[in-house]
């Protein structure tokens, strides 16, 4: 009897052990992408809505569509797209976070994500993210622009006009 008791106690300490770390917790999928057939074509860019309300005004940019639609990490890019556009930038930002576990070499996933990180008016953290997915993108000209970009607006956020004339030049 009081061997039974112990079994039970010790099996409900490692079922709350495991609901804790969220291994039995429900898990979630990203949401299915309407716009999978559109992604098919590399050269395709899609533009993020501006920032609103800021004291400046922010330009457009663009970001590459992800090659492969159906593979898990161009499910996650989409998803995070779709986030960005509906205002969900804490959630792209998770969803951006998951892909990066899976391709921490991606330099597309790390603009995406310096591009929520703009959104949502974290300067520095964009600014990092940019030059981080600059290191990786090699010679793919058109994501190192982006970047350059990416961190001009930020550095005129911060208020360092002369850094953000200089990374405008860098872009063209």
């Amino acid at each position: 009897m009081i061997n039974m008791q112990i079994r039970l106690i010790a099996v409900m300490g490692v079922v709350l052990l495991m609901i804790g770390c969220g291994s039995l917790g429900s898990r979630t999928t990203p949401a299915p992408v309407e716009e999978a057939g559109k992604a098919d074509n590399p050269e395709q860019r899609i533009t993020v809505a501006p920032i609103p309300a800021t004291r400046i005004s922010p330009p457009k940019i663009a970001l590459v569509a992800p090659p492969q639609s159906g593979s898990a990490l161009a499910n996650l890019r989409l998803s995070a797209l779709q986030q960005m556009r509906a205002g969900k930038y804490t959630g792209a930002a998770a969803t951006l976070e998951r892909a990066l576990r899976i391709a921490p070499r991606d330099a597309i996933i790390w603009q995406q994500l310096a591009v929520v990180r703009l959104r949502q008016q974290k300067w520095r953290l964009a600014l990092n993210m940019a030059a981080k997915s600059n290191a990786l993108a090699g010679d793919k000209r058109p994501v190192r622009q982006n970047n350059w970009r990416i961190m001009a607006e930020a550095y005129r956020a911060l208020g360092n006009t002369a850094k953000a004339n200089d990374a405008m030049q860098r872009a063209r």
